[in-house]
């Protein structure tokens, strides 16, 4: 029975929205960078990050990096948006089927690698949920693949379940297909991050250098250049407890290396969407941050 007053969950996971071409069209449910969600069970509003995988093979070992482990753990749903190929070559703007298979597999393999070096990377008990969204070709004639053959290739690439973008109504079953599964899988999912001074730290990182308007650089604050304005806002951090500033100075060295570790994540966030990219940056700096307090 629900709750007669269902919670809110304050700080869920996030939707990672992934595609393999800027131009493949997204569900109307989660093109954006929030989606808000009200059930019997609870209330929320989750954040959507989006990511493009131009190159499958650099996607993969970014995402084996073990830097990458804590983002992974704030994912609580991946979702692939493909566009249905034209033909088993790919013609036209969809993708091959062994484009899709290999997507698919990397992905999973790259979340069993996070699972299996960290003894289960989740921030909740059970699996984040995998969904692949099949959205139309605009050329025909299309690949002639039956709904059963799709789904058959979706679970054996890792589990993922097949979302059919043109489906109407319910299946033989009487279950939804279509975005109303989509939205029926995703409001079923758990989504509580748990955590919440990780995510205090973050967000106190994102104001301090200036990342909460998406962007590297505001306030004065400019990554590659305007070391001393870094300096400040980690000394005010430090002024307010977060870190012991012994002899009043970080040392040289580690903010050299601050300065370029911020240098190659913008680098490596220059194709992202601007909420993924402030997340991306703030975790990197809270990386940071940890090996100067560990070395006071």
């Amino acid at each position: 029975m629900p709750p007669s007053n269902p919670p809110t969950i304050s700080n869920p996971l996030r939707i990672l929205v992934l595609t393999t071409s800027p131009s493949t069209p997204l569900p109307q449910l989660i093109e954006g960078s929030e989606l808000p969600l009200e059930t019997p069970y609870y209330s929320t509003t989750l954040p959507i990050w989006h990511d493009t995988i131009s190159n499958l093979q650099e996607w993969r070992t970014e995402w084996l990096a073990p830097e990458a482990g804590e983002v992974i753990q704030s994912i609580g749903a991946w979702v692939v948006v493909i566009r249905k190929p034209s033909s088993a070559q790919g013609e036209g703007e969809g993708e091959t089927i062994e484009t899709i298979r290999s997507t698919l597999s990397t992905i999973h393999g790259v979340l069993s690698h996070h699972r299996e070096i960290s003894n289960g990377y989740t921030a909740v008990d059970n699996d984040p949920l995998l969904s692949v969204v099949g959205m139309p070709q605009p050329l025909r004639p299309l690949l002639n693949m039956k709904n059963e053959e799709w789904e058959d290739l979706s679970l054996d690439c890792g589990g993922w379940e097949w979302i059919d973008s043109e489906a109407k109504g319910k299946n033989e079953f009487g279950e939804n297909v279509g975005f109303e599964r989509l939205k029926e899988t995703l409001e079923a999912n758990e989504w509580d991050g748990g955590d919440v001074d990780a995510e205090n730290n973050i967000n106190v990182f994102e104001t301090e250098l200036g990342l909460r308007d998406g962007s590297f650089a505001s306030e004065g604050i400019e990554v590659e250049t305007d070391a001393p304005g870094m300096h400040e806002a980690i000394l005010d951090h430090q002024e307010d407890g977060g870190i012991e500033n012994h002899g009043g100075n970080i040392q040289v060295e580690e903010l050299e290396s601050m300065m370029l570790k911020m240098q190659a994540i913008k680098e490596k966030g220059a194709g992202m969407a601007d909420d993924e990219r402030k997340h991306f940056a703030a975790k990197a700096v809270a990386e940071v941050m940890k090996s100067v307090e560990s070395t006071d």
